[in-house]
């Protein structure tokens, strides 16, 4: 009798482990894969929760996504409609670049081909400036020019030529940038083109110190004023400001000194700068949902709106995790990358920023690395933070109603809104774990798009299907997860 019981005990376990051995492992909306132990128990993974509720509304959407055409995009976007095609899919809102890089490889967008320092007006070929905008118009995404670039290394700013650059503050006069600056202002308003954003020197912080030297930041602060004067006076409608007015000694230095208004809160979001990053994988990931220095740009734009009575719009207009150059980080084009913009993006909608400029929309391969696009020049096929942009931006629009959701596990994110009649639901998996979740406040038949690496990054893919909202769904590692329910 008891060995018979043994052989019934033995049968049992050997049929649970084949019962395990067939169930479906980590796949969306498959069961989740159980675990026998040594005793012969069978174990189930902890399920986490992520609630959503869609009479609860926690506010609007403001954020419009965009790109900078720069260094690897610049000489293909123009000429290559399948390039401006990809980034039409995305629903891209806004695109900047600068007038004055040099680089062998790209072409120039400096249309002054000489200034007269003596009478203060230059000879000027709108030619590609023309057509690049022309181009952003037709897709559906207005310009952000940035005018102004520091050179790499350091030194005077690149301006046209025959300006003069000022041996005492290392700048070009301010009566001289201000007339080439508001000649742009004019050009657009002459064709009748409502080209509204732009920026006044990129970085300045690289001239003025990121502890600013209060002199030098003086020099900068008369150069804007004159600028934002002589353009503003050709056009009353446009917006300028420059990227590190939310820098807390800057902006009590400029609130302090009666400094001229910007009309945004610009600022730029990278989270190293160096290779190998200083900071581990999981510190970016926390990273990414902290947009301050010093000051955050929420405290920035309170303390302008307590100064002056204007709350100003939040533009991110420069943005990628890494921004080591010039070999880049790898991981600019991988998961990981991915999910930290998503992270990014979903902190930025929550946070009501305006718009979000991914730096940059294209790059090829080059001495040894990939350079910081979102697609690959080489044959025009997207990386991972393409598509984890695409799957947002295709389904966010401004004035969305954004739902309150919860989650009880620390390494998922989540976001909920309503596009068009349909609810989205972005769950975020921030961490290497594999999560499985349980779905709590929708009922139905979903559809699902994500990206995640069980399919490399060098030929990745958006995996799309449909689940039960009563289904677990089993997260491998990183992955951003799109869950869509029609009304």
């Amino acid at each position: 009798m008891l060995k018979l019981q043994k052989n019934i005990k033995t049968i049992i376990v050997s049929l649970l482990a084949v019962l395990v051995i067939s169930m479906a492992s980590t796949t969306l909306g498959s069961t989740p894969q159980a675990t026998i132990l040594n005793s012969g128990v069978v174990t189930y993974p902890q399920y986490m929760h992520v609630t959503v509720y869609p009479t609860s509304i926690a506010g609007a959407n403001k954020l419009s996504l965009g790109f900078q055409l720069s260094f690897g995009s610049l000489g293909v976007f123009e000429t290559n409609s399948q390039l401006r095609t990809l980034a039409q899919q995305a629903n891209f809102g806004i695109v900047r670049f600068f007038d004055g890089l040099t680089s062998p490889y790209i072409p120039s967008m400096m249309p002054c081909t000489y200034f007269d320092e003596a009478n203060l007006t230059g000879t000027y070929n709108w030619t590609l400036v023309d057509i690049v905008v022309g181009e952003i118009f037709a897709m559906g995404a207005q310009p952000l020019i940035t005018l102004g670039i520091f050179p790499t290394g350091g030194g005077a700013p690149v301006v046209p030529l025959g300006m003069s650059i000022n041996s005492t503050t290392n700048l070009p006069n301010p009566e001289s940038y201000a007339a080439y600056a508001s000649e742009w202002v004019r050009h657009f308003s002459a064709k009748g083109w409502p080209v509204k954003y732009y920026e006044i020197l990129n970085e300045p912080e690289t001239y003025f110190g990121y502890t600013p030297n209060v002199t030098k930041l003086r020099y900068y602060m008369q150069l804007f004023a004159a600028c934002a004067q002589e353009m503003r006076s050709a056009n009353s409608q446009i917006s300028i400001s420059f990227d590190y007015i939310y820098d807390k000694p800057v902006l009590d230095y400029w609130l302090a000194n009666n400094g001229p208004d910007v009309d945004s809160i610009d600022f730029h979001k990278y989270d190293t700068s160096s290779l190998p990053a200083t900071q581990t994988e999981p510190q970016l990931m926390a990273d990414a949902e902290n947009l301050q220095n010093y000051y955050s740009v929420l405290q920035a734009q309170q303390i302008w709106y307590q100064a002056r009575g204007v709350l100003l719009p939040l533009i991110c207009s420069e943005s990628n995790m890494n921004g080591a150059s010039p070999t880049t980080d790898p991981r600019l084009q991988q998961i990981s990358g991915a999910v930290w913009l998503s992270l990014v993006l979903r902190t930025e909608i929550l946070d009501g920023v305006s718009y979000h400029v991914y730096f940059e929309l294209g790059s090829s391969y080059y001495s040894g690395s990939y350079g910081f696009g979102m697609i690959n020049c080489n044959g025009l096929k997207p990386w991972y933070p393409y598509y984890a942009q695409e799957m947002i931006g295709q389904n966010l629009g401004l004035g969305d109603s954004i739902f309150n959701a919860t989650t009880d596990s620390t390494d998922l994110r989540v976001l909920a809104w309503m596009h068009k009649g349909t609810t989205n639901i972005l769950i975020i998996n921030k961490s290497t774990n594999n999560e499985t979740v349980s779905l709590q406040g929708i009922n139905g038949q979903l559809s699902f798009s994500k990206i995640d690496s069980t399919i490399a990054w060098t030929t990745p893919a958006i995996q799309t299907g449909h689940i039960d909202a009563t289904e677990p769904i089993t997260l491998s590692g990183y992955t951003v997860l799109l869950l869509q329910l029609s009304a």
